[in-house]
């Protein structure tokens, strides 16, 4: 039963508000609250394996993706034969989808510089044998500088926080991750074109641009940033900070709403998607 309604849930995505039908069947199939919980599942061309006892995994098996918004921004503005660089990969939700749209002639670079999460990105291109040619996982996290760091992660069930910041929040040491830049990896990879750039990494989005002003600047990609203004200020700058960084290279920026809406940021929200577009 739970195979069938899942199935049935993740299709709901097309109708506004299955958000709700989603959420009303999940309450009925609840996870253990202790150890893993696996389910391996296929959609729209896309196979994956999560964990629901994870709040990721959970979503992603429920809902066909944790947040459908970045999601339809991707099948948007992606095309056939594009290179899409996906830096704070996880365990591979938007790799696998932009793989799905950039097709056979397009390339997939996928940074997840945390092992377990890395080890679940690599299953999960394995289970996809269309992709194996166009996704390339790094193990590694990107910033301004080469180095190595501790990744820290909080004791909630969201695997997707994990951040190299020391917050009250944030303070479980999960091993040390090795550090480069993105435009040494580009070069390094031989990665000749970037056409769009989605940065998730939990407060160090500034550094990983800073590490990334050759490729800005020769290639000037479409970037989808998460913005969260605590771990932004953890990561000791401003969320502000990161559109002033891009400005000079004239970007225009836009917050992605429900469904993908696209609307002016006039003035930035605690937690949004920026979607920033080279002009």
């Amino acid at each position: 039963m739970e195979h069938l309604l899942s199935n049935i849930s993740r299709n709901l995505y097309v109708i506004p508000g299955g958000f709700f039908v989603t959420k009303l069947f999940r309450k009925f199939f609840t996870s253990p609250s202790k150890g893993e919980n696996w389910r391996n599942f296929k959609f729209r061309g896309v196979a994956m394996k999560v964990d629901i006892a994870k709040q990721m995994g959970n979503a992603i098996y429920w809902r066909g993706a944790h947040d459908w918004a970045p999601i339809f921004v991707l099948e948007k503005f992606l095309k056939k034969g594009d290179t899409f660089i996906d830096v704070g990969a996880n365990q591979g939700e938007y790799s696998l989808w932009a793989a799905r749209k950039v097709g056979i002639d397009g390339r997939v670079v996928a940074f997840e510089p945390m092992q377990q999460l890395f080890d679940q990105l690599t299953e999960n291109i394995r289970l996809n044998e269309a992709f194996h040619k166009s996704i390339i996982p790094v193990k590694l996290g990107l910033s301004d500088k080469k180095g190595e760091v501790i990744l820290y992660s909080s004791a909630d069930s969201n695997e997707g926080t994990n951040t190299i910041y020391n917050t009250e929040k944030f303070s479980i040491e999960s091993g040390k991750i090795q550090l480069d830049t993105l435009d040494e990896q580009l070069k390094s990879l031989e990665i000749t074109n970037v056409n769009f750039l989605k940065i998730d990494v939990e407060g160090a989005e500034l550094q990983v641009l800073k590490g990334a002003l050759n490729t800005l600047k020769k290639h000037r990609p479409i970037i989808l940033l998460e913005i969260n203004k605590d771990a932004c200020i953890a990561g000791g700058y401003l969320p502000e900070d990161i559109l002033a960084l891009l400005k000079p290279f004239n970007y225009s920026f836009s917050k992605i709403g429900l469904r993908g809406s696209l609307s002016k940021v006039d003035e930035l929200p605690d937690f949004c998607n920026i979607l920033a577009l080279p002009q």
